[in-house]
């Protein structure tokens, strides 16, 4: 499932770089990536039957079965050779490196949430509006928003407060964090894919 949702988002994202990804209306930008993400988990529980069996249905098939096949026996000298039930077979090393590789970037972003929050929480707090905080800090920080908080250095606000509080108001109205928390899962599961990444970018 994980390898075909893989594929399907990499495809996905190669129409939409090939078609839509130059438009500037960002409201359209925005539901195409979320739409990109939301239908590679759904197309890979689809199941077409055929009366006829296809080419395409016969490769996948055979992937299937070499995946499968790599998980008990391994391929010597032309013949299937069985593995002892012990033995770590390239379909154990294939999820191990996976898995750790989850437990990295999971451990990679739960340090990015803790150190947001350290700055969510020392900065000098002021009310924007009544959903809007304001999070000032007197060392350099570079501007951001997450969900209702706008944190800003004192730097920044002096210079091009108004500009930079504009857009980051802009974020907050569209609920862009939401939109990067969603990438951050699929990042989570498939932080092998580029695709993932990009669309996150």
């Amino acid at each position: 499932y994980m390898l075909k949702s893989a594929f399907c988002l990499i495809l996905l994202y190669l129409l939409y770089r090939l078609s839509i990804s130059k438009e500037t209306f960002h409201r359209l930008n925005r539901f195409a990536l979320l739409g990109i993400l939301a239908v590679s988990l759904i197309v890979p529980l689809i199941q077409l039957t055929v009366e006829k069996p296809t080419e395409v249905h016969h490769t996948i098939s055979s992937i299937e079965e070499l995946i499968l096949l790599y998980g008990s026996s391994e391929f010597l000298s032309g013949e299937f050779v069985e593995q002892p039930t012990n033995a770590f077979t390239p379909l154990h090393w294939a999820l191990l490196i996976y898995l750790l590789g989850m437990l990295f970037f999971t451990g990679r972003h739960i340090y990015s949430f803790i150190r947001m929050f350290l700055l969510l929480k020392r900065g000098k707090v002021e009310r924007l509006d009544k959903h809007t905080r304001l999070i000032i800090h007197d060392r350099e920080v570079p501007p951001f928003s997450w969900f209702r908080y706008i944190v800003i250095s004192t730097k920044d606000l002096e210079e091009s407060g108004r500009e930079i509080l504009i857009h980051e108001k802009a974020h907050i109205q569209h609920r862009h964090s939401l939109d990067l928390l969603i990438a951050d899962v699929f990042i989570f599961f498939q932080w092998f894919n580029p695709a993932a990444w990009l669309i996150k970018q």
